[in-house]
């Protein structure tokens, strides 16, 4: 048999999505979801992605602020700590919903621990000094209409008053500043990408929380007409509380999985449900460091003799490579081991909202391993085979080693992104 082009070729990277220039970022509204919008701001740090405006609606605005002030801590330790008391006063004892009837019954829940909170936060000399754009949308119900508003609009001294009536949530009482009477932001248009689009930007990224007026999906669909501007959507996968559910634990879910998802959407991670790093075939790397009588042992776990294999590159892109990528259906090695850890994670219920290397990911399935695999195949490839073999790797190569060093920063930054520090 010919042997093959061993080319970089055959394991292709997967393509990233690279900004030039500083971009607009664009805050939807979205309550307590907002922490996701932290974990989204961490990992374009951590990507090298400048910020050169921002511009939000409700907890986007909020949020908005602690980005023009690049006093990312501070707001990460507000989330993490986040609760319904901090939010506003909650009146008498019961679940949500009974709260919220009793709001409604004295005109809204009273956001007064959301101003303190937030107070301590922002600092309006700073935001007014930093060299990043900023808008935020609100609506005024004594005009009946809305008002999208850059800082140069906002009077001196009165910041965090028109932020706090971006974030003013139907169910809590009505902002006031002077005699004009405002309701949040959201009722009109929840992602101002207009904003940025009027600033100049002509590369944008915008965090979607949902819901979307009439006006977001005109204004998201004529972005696709715009062949000039290059932008990005990033929205949750998974939601992990509503609007109103100021917890913690959600708020943590949320920050992690905003982060994960950012990474994602710029093409930096592969995996359907999983979250994975797999910028080379790793497991490619470790079989071909092995010493001859290694490679031998690992051909053998599949029951290939040295003489039934021309090499062991061979064996690897014309014997088992081609076995798992027809039963997946894919045609990349990288692609194929991520699609079957996957497989095997799903089966052995592995927690999702992790970030993973092809050579963490395998560590967690071996150690998972208790769980019976019995009759499971990859065509005729039996599941204990694979497992057999990629255990043999972890165990006779530097696996590990092998990671590129990118992994171990975004691995660092989303581990610190929930540490909660006291």
């Amino acid at each position: 048999m010919a042997k093959l082009n061993l080319s970089d070729l055959l394991i292709p990277m997967s393509k990233r999505v690279k900004f030039e220039e500083k971009i607009g970022l664009v805050l939807s509204g979205g309550g307590a979801r907002g922490a996701y919008q932290i974990g989204v701001w961490k990992a374009l740090k951590d990507c090298g992605i400048e910020i050169g405006g921002v511009y939000g609606t409700s907890v986007g605005a909020i949020n908005s602020m602690a980005i023009a002030m690049d006093n990312f801590e501070d707001a990460r330790q507000l989330w993490l700590k986040i609760d319904f008391d901090k939010v506003v006063k909650d009146g008498p004892d019961g679940n949500l919903i009974e709260k919220a009837l009793a709001a409604l019954k004295s005109r809204g829940f009273d956001p007064a621990p959301l101003r303190e909170n937030f107070g301590r936060l922002l600092k309006e000399e700073l935001v007014r000094k930093a060299k990043i754009d900023v808008g935020i949308v609100t609506y005024s119900l004594s005009n009946m209409q809305p008002k999208e508003l850059f800082l140069d609009d906002i009077p001196e001294g009165k910041l965090e008053d028109y932020i706090l009536a971006s974030a003013n949530h139907p169910v809590f009482k009505r902002e006031e500043i002077g005699s004009e009477k405002f309701i949040d932001g959201g009722i009109y248009r929840n992602i101002p990408v207009n904003m940025a689009l009027s600033r100049g930007f002509k590369e944008i990224i915008i965090v979607d929380l949902g819901p979307k007026r009439i006006r977001d999906v005109l204004t998201l669909t004529s972005l696709k007409r715009l062949e000039e501007v290059k932008y990005l959507v990033i929205k949750p996968r998974e939601f992990y509380g509503d609007v109103l559910d100021f917890d913690p634990d959600i708020a943590r879910n949320f920050m992690r999985e905003g982060y994960l998802d950012c990474l994602d959407e710029l093409g930096y991670l592969n995996g359907e449900e999983y979250f994975v790093f797999a910028k080379h075939d790793a497991i490619a790397r470790a079989l071909f460091s092995l010493p001859k009588k290694k490679k031998e042992e690992a051909r053998a776990i599949f029951g290939v003799e040295p003489w039934q294999s021309e090499s062991t590159q061979h064996f690897y892109y014309g014997q088992l490579m081609p076995v798992l990528q027809d039963h997946f259906g894919i045609f990349n090695p990288v692609e194929t081991w991520v699609r079957l850890l996957e497989d095997l994670a799903r089966y052995l219920e592995l927690e999702r909202l992790d970030l993973y290397s092809l050579y963490s990911f395998t560590k967690e399935i071996l150690s998972s391993r208790n769980v019976g695999v019995e009759g499971r195949n990859y065509n005729d490839i039996s599941c204990e085979s694979i497992l057999n073999f990629l255990e043999f790797l972890v165990k006779n190569s530097d696996l590990e080693s092998l990671e590129d060093r990118e992994f171990s920063v975004f691995r660092e930054g989303f581990l610190s992104l929930t540490n909660l520090n006291d």
